[in-house]
């Protein structure tokens, strides 16, 4: 077998030659590439093509009136209806595109203009993710309601698999999100409608959670109406509309106890970051036991995604450069950090289009800024 055949196939699909040339020449070294420029066709090769791995999309191709990603999730065939989509996703994206995709399953979004390395290491991450559960090493696998919370109940491997997306997201420079939910008000159910009450919400829970994450996604549950969550290569919107969704079907569920329906709502927590060498395993929980003491104390039914502090100096680059070009620069130090981070994926990108000769120093200013 050749060398280019034995390389993990990917599918593109995209009607911009320009786009198309581009990231097929990022993965050629470590994918072949399949580029095709209608959803017809792709969903064409990805019933015939078995190797395909990935499939990249420009965000409206796979939304549209053939409705690929649809078709995908609702295959009958295990591999195709799993298989990842990642998507990738102008400045001017709609935000009701984006949701429509993520709901319709959308593996992951990948933000244009992107990194060179960013989308080598999603992509190889999405890829070798889709091997491990198509030879049948998935974490979580569908299970009958008896069965759901003793399946979940593995704390350890929880914490080894946050171990390893932290050393990733630390590697790669890629975003990770992990979440901890509580039911609300799980004793008090208890008082009013009985332990198998009880028992039969955190069941109802356990199995809306189950299908609403996706196949790389890795869910534990903790006892006590307690669940844990990662979302690999994930970031903060990404994240935020799965949760969000999640309790949406969490507070619409119908549990009826004594000619009477059962109140269920769901409290949280979500951590985002691209893991730096100060974070790990530790703090993430630490961090997220605290956020979510903090919803449960607003009234339930909350979720929050940062803390206070960290909310009230948050400041986008756009806001920053005005203040600069106003000389108010005085909020803008506790930040200053932050906001080097976020410009510089823009600086490697024009560093890579103009050959500006900027590599090196990008690199040291990434390395310094961690």
């Amino acid at each position: 077998m050749s060398q280019t055949n034995s390389k993990p196939v990917v599918l593109l699909l995209s009607q911009s030659q320009q786009s198309g040339r581009s990231i097929s020449k990022i993965l050629d070294p470590k994918f072949t590439v399949m580029v095709v420029e209608d959803a017809v066709s792709a969903w064409e090769q990805l019933v015939e093509n078995s190797k395909i791995l990935v499939l990249i999309s420009e965000l409206t191709l796979v939304i549209d009136e053939f409705e690929l990603l649809e078709r995908i999730r609702n295959a009958n065939e295990n591999r195709l209806a799993a298989i990842p989509v990642l998507l990738l996703v102008g400045e001017a994206a709609d935000d009701n595109d984006r949701e429509t995709a993520f709901r319709s399953g959308a593996t992951d979004f990948i933000n244009m203009p992107f990194v060179s390395s960013e989308l080598i290491a999603r992509v190889r991450l999405h890829a070798q993710l889709f091997m491990q559960h198509a030879d049948g090493h998935a974490i979580i696998t569908e299970s009958v309601a008896a069965d759901v919370l003793q399946h979940f109940s593995q704390e350890n491997l929880f914490i080894s698999r946050l171990e390893q997306e932290l050393s990733f997201s630390y590697r790669h420079r890629t975003f990770v999100s992990a979440c901890q939910l509580k039911i609300d008000n799980l004793k008090g159910i208890v008082a009013s409608f009985g332990k198998k009450t009880a028992a039969v919400v955190v069941q109802t829970v356990a199995k809306i959670l189950l299908q609403s994450i996706r196949r790389e996604d890795t869910l534990c549950y903790l006892g006590k109406g307690e669940f844990c969550l990662i979302y690999p290569a994930t970031n903060g919107i990404g994240v935020a509309v799965c949760i969000n969704r999640i309790q949406k079907k969490v507070l619409a569920c119908d549990i009826q106890a004594h000619d009477l329906r059962v109140p269920v709502t769901l409290s949280g927590a979500i951590f985002t970051e691209i893991a730096g060498a100060h974070v790990d395993t530790d703090m993430v929980l630490k961090i997220l036991r605290t956020r979510l003491e903090e919803a449960i104390a607003q009234g339930g039914n909350c979720i929050i995604s940062a803390d206070q502090e960290r909310e009230e100096v948050s400041i986008s680059v756009d806001h920053a450069l005005r203040l600069i070009a106003g000389q108010n620069t005085d909020s803008l130090q506790p930040v200053a950090r932050e906001l080097m981070r976020d410009v510089l994926p823009l600086l490697e990108y024009a560093d890579s289009v103009l050959k500006l000769g900027m590599r090196s120093v990008n690199k040291s200013l990434r390395e310094k800024l961690k």
